[in-house]
């Protein structure tokens, strides 16, 4: 999936109980179920949620991985320890 073709992102209204269904190493990104529908969500800098890719798993699946794949995360400091 081309990144630059993502659907923009879009204020979250929530639709009814809302599954986590995998979220990326400190949820930047979450894949989540809601109202028959998966989709990718995000915390914007303001404590909103915004969403992105509303629809059938694989759709939203392969939004989401991309996402997380490339993302970094902003809980990591220096090395891991190693």
């Amino acid at each position: 999936m081309n990144c630059t073709a993502l659907p923009s992102w879009e204020p979250h209204v929530p639709r009814g109980l809302l599954r986590v269904v995998e979220a990326s190493c400190c949820e930047e990104y979450v894949l989540c179920f809601e109202a028959a529908q998966f989709f990718v969500r995000r915390v914007t800098g303001q404590g909103a949620y915004e969403e992105t890719a509303r629809g059938p798993y694989a759709r939203a699946a392969a939004v989401w991985g991309e996402l997380a794949g490339r993302h970094v995360c902003r809980n990591q400091t220096g090395d891991l320890g190693t």
